[in-house]
């Protein structure tokens, strides 16, 4: 199995819909310290949910960019405080967002979305490299990911441009 066989086992297992266990919010903000700067994906259906956490995030006080994909696979990223309701824009079959985008907010912590994780933090991505290129040379800059518990796998195919994550935990563990 490589990296698009595993991609399409794991799509095919988000199909079924699944739901966080009790308490995962407040074990996702665990992970961020108060008053942080924070990039937080917009989760698509079948990924962990991201909307509660951004929520969250927003009543405590931290700031929260959301990202809007961008040709040439690179990402800009919008204030959530003004971008309701949050969807996943510029990805494929969703819209693009109408405004202009920052492209850097210097996040003290990126939330990255995940289709599986190796315990070690290798992180597989839905292919785009989208989150790789945006992080790649941003030393100090945390990274979270989150995916459900039958998604954390042996090998997850990393090459060499493939980011690891920080930290990650499981939405129904």
């Amino acid at each position: 199995m490589g990296k698009a066989e595993l991609r399409a086992t794991i799509r095919s297992r988000r199909a079924t819909g699944r739901s966080p266990s009790p308490g995962y919010v407040q074990r996702v903000l665990a992970t961020i310290p108060d008053g942080s700067v924070v990039c937080c994906y917009v989760a698509l259906p079948g990924e962990p949910p991201t909307a509660e956490i951004i929520d969250a995030l927003l009543t405590r006080g931290d700031r929260v960019w959301l990202p809007v994909a961008r040709a040439g696979g690179r990402l800009e990223w919008v204030d959530a405080r003004g971008s309701r309701p949050w969807q996943p824009w510029g990805v494929p079959g969703h819209p693009v967002h109408p405004g202009p985008g920052e492209s850097d907010p210097h996040p003290d912590t990126v939330i990255v979305p995940a289709l599986a994780i190796t315990a070690d933090g290798e992180r597989l991505g839905q292919g785009g490299g989208f989150y790789d290129r945006f992080l790649a040379g941003r030393a100090g800059t945390r990274t979270v990911a989150i995916v459900w518990a039958d998604e954390v796998v042996p090998d997850v195919f990393a090459q060499p441009h493939d980011v690891v994550v920080d930290q990650w935990l499981v939405a129904d563990g």
